[in-house]
């Protein structure tokens, strides 16, 4: 019902613009309409050939239920392997290396952005400008030197050491909470202050609260980026693949043409099997955005 009167209203909407407005619109979603079917085509090759026994280039794109089986899915978390490690084993390299990445990167940034917003200090500007310069730094420019830096300190293939290096804080995500900070009115943490609140407090019960949406859209976001990431498990924890690592060298080892585990439909399924974590991240988190928006008032 609720869906049939938002079409309703949105056909009574359209109805009232003008000739010219109806014609940029019909445009407008015949382009986004193309967009759309441009990036379901590689999903549903995909998704067609994973279910399929049998993979034949000529005919990749056709349906047929009778080629259909689970047979490469079972095989993902059976039979898949790269350097003697598993599908299962590289997804809980992924899911630990991604919530520890979150936890750490997206905590110092928070910390670093609120310093940098709402006090004065010696140096704030200093420290400001070096977040923008950071950003500025293309990312392969400083990568021999860092790979020596970590390999110097024993992070490389270390677990243990190696999540210190996520904890800068100087990355995108401080330069968006600055924005998200500085937006906040200061009568919130003002009239905290002077009900004997301490910094701490004013932080984790009157600040954070109000940036909450902000952080979690970085989280999904950077939840997607560091859950595809490979270039750092090839670089500095090759001894503990995560599905992306495990995936690409699977993909450019010859592996997939072969008669293993079903050559590339095997390898189809494992792309779905990897993908489904951030779909559901994705849908889940809409939702937890639109509820905890917090809506506040300033008494005079």
């Amino acid at each position: 019902m609720k869906s049939k009167n938002f079409i309703t209203r949105g056909i009574k909407k359209f109805n009232s613009f003008g000739i010219g407005a109806r014609i940029v619109l019909i445009v407008y979603f015949l382009f986004f309409l193309l967009e759309a079917l441009i990036h379901l085509v590689p999903i549903f090759f995909v998704l067609n050939n994973s279910l399929k026994n049998t993979y034949d280039p000529l005919n990749a794109m056709a349906v047929d239920p009778s080629l259909f089986t689970l047979q490469n899915f079972k095989n993902v978390f059976t039979k898949f392997r790269w350097a003697g490690i598993g599908y299962f084993q590289m997804m809980m390299n992924s899911l630990w290396s991604t919530v520890l990445f979150l936890i750490v990167n997206i905590g110092s940034s928070t910390m670093l952005a609120y310093a940098l917003a709402r006090f004065r200090f010696p140096g704030r500007n200093f420290l400001y400008g070096l977040v923008i310069f950071i950003q500025s730094i293309p990312i392969m420019g400083g990568g021999a030197a860092d790979f020596k830096l970590r390999s110097s300190l024993g992070m490389v293939n270390n677990p243990f050491l190696l999540w210190i290096s996520w904890a800068m804080g100087f990355d995108y995500s401080c330069f968006i909470l600055y924005g998200i900070f500085q937006g906040i009115s200061r009568s919130y943490s003002e009239s905290a202050e002077l009900d004997g609140a301490s910094q701490l407090q004013v932080l984790t019960k009157i600040m954070f609260p109000q940036a909450f949406p902000a952080i979690l859209a970085l989280c999904v976001t950077n939840f997607t980026s560091r859950w595809n990431d490979y270039s750092t498990f090839q670089l500095y924890l090759n001894k503990y693949p995560n599905l992306a690592f495990g995936l690409f060298q699977f993909a450019n080892s010859g592996s997939n043409t072969s008669a293993f585990a079903g050559g590339k439909l095997t390898y189809f399924a494992s792309l779905l099997c990897a993908a489904l974590p951030v779909v559901i991240i994705y849908a889940s988190s809409q939702t937890l955005i639109l509820k905890n928006i917090a809506v506040g008032g300033i008494k005079g």
